[in-house]
């Protein structure tokens, strides 16, 4: 082989090697962006922090994964997330911005604002909410959560008054379920960061149990929250019904009877749809019959999903509920004995992400009231 030959033999193809080129390129821009990446959404979480707290948010954080954020912390309110979500969304270099599963809110005590006694109590099958709320809107919001947090019979005894400061509502959901998983009759009463935690259960293991678990759910909104654990263990001659009584023959109250008759079946909706099937309207029925013989007064309580703007989804909750109000009182139900209430995606009762699941939440709930 000549020497021209052998220079030819080594030389490389001038496309092969050109794409070389490229590549390698690529690979130490990709190096060099992994190596920046850390840096960059360290700056980007420092200046989307200094702009949330310009807006007066001191509880903000914001974590940043390459521009996407998450804002964290706790906040007053709702709108004040909101608004912090809209302050990140404007700083340069964010690409989207979402509100993180743990956001806390606790409302703020204004001066003259007093903060009242929030009792949640069980005892069996039934639930029963005591609260003093600032206006009608936040007591459709607490008998809402209260209905979605338990399938018991629900009692609400909510009173309005301009100048109670708002009961830490996000924590019921927690709180509720906690006591519910417990048998025997207790309850728990929060007034500002006091924890009292009052009745019976099994054994003094549960009284720590139950104890810790509250305080623990109503740290989530009240982080100085303090306990005061008034648990007692009941004797196994409490549990049992006096000699010679028994439930046999006794009349079923007019609450039980229409947890019955609402178990039996449940009432949902298809997707962007207030309209009642005919299995709706079958159950209805059976709902109104108990209802025309009792003096009891019910909550239907309208859900969505999480498809679509929060505005329409308000707005169909209502009219879910309204629709079935309406079925009801056609069928002589007295109106003043059915409140309707639209939730929208606030209370689901099972995932957003599968089709089953949002059918399952496109639903109207009924509980009873005790104004």
């Amino acid at each position: 082989m000549s020497l021209a030959q052998m220079v030819a033999v080594k030389r490389p193809h001038p496309v092969a090697f050109s794409v070389f080129l490229v590549v390698a390129w690529l690979l130490l821009a990709l190096l060099a962006l992994g190596l920046r990446r850390g840096p960059i959404e360290d700056e980007l979480s420092d200046r989307a922090v200094l702009a949330v707290r310009s807006h007066g948010q001191t509880g903000a954080q914001v974590s940043f994964d390459g521009r996407d954020a998450t804002v964290h912390g706790t906040f007053p309110s709702v709108a004040d997330a909101e608004t912090a979500r809209q302050v990140v969304a404007r700083v340069s270099g964010a690409r989207s911005v979402s509100l993180g599963s743990d956001i806390h809110i606790v409302p703020a005590v204004l001066p003259g604002v007093v903060a009242k006694p929030f009792v949640i109590a069980v005892d069996g099958g039934s639930l029963t909410v005591t609260a003093t709320v600032p206006d009608r809107a936040a007591r459709e919001q607490l008998l809402g959560a209260a209905a979605a947090a338990s399938s018991a019979t629900l009692t609400g005894k909510v009173t309005v008054d301009p100048d109670a400061a708002a009961p830490p509502v996000t924590a019921l959901a927690d709180l509720t379920r906690t006591l519910t998983a417990v048998a025997g009759e207790h309850k728990v009463t929060i007034m500002g960061s006091s924890v009292v935690v009052e009745g019976s259960v099994g054994d003094s293991d549960e009284v720590t149990r139950l104890g810790s678990d509250l305080l623990a759910g109503a740290r989530k909104t009240q982080p100085a929250a303090t306990l005061d654990n008034r648990l007692t263990v009941r004797s196994v001659a409490s549990a049992l019904p006096p000699v010679g009584e028994g439930t046999e023959g006794t009349a079923q109250p007019a609450t039980g009877r229409l947890v019955g008759a609402v178990a039996e079946d449940r009432i949902t909706f298809e997707t962007n749809s207030s309209e009642l099937t005919e299995a709706d309207r079958v159950h209805l029925d059976r709902i109104a019959a108990v209802l025309r013989e009792s003096e009891l007064s019910v909550l239907l309580a309208g859900h969505t999903d999480t498809r679509g703007p929060r505005a329409v989804n308000e707005a169909l909750s209502l009219l879910r509920a309204q629709t079935a109000a309406g079925y009801l009182s056609d069928r002589g139900v007295p109106a003043e004995h059915l409140r309707a209430a639209g939730f929208a995606w606030d209370h689901p009762v099972a995932t957003n992400d599968t089709e089953a699941g949002r059918a399952a939440n496109r639903r109207v709930e009924i509980s009873a009231l005790v104004p």
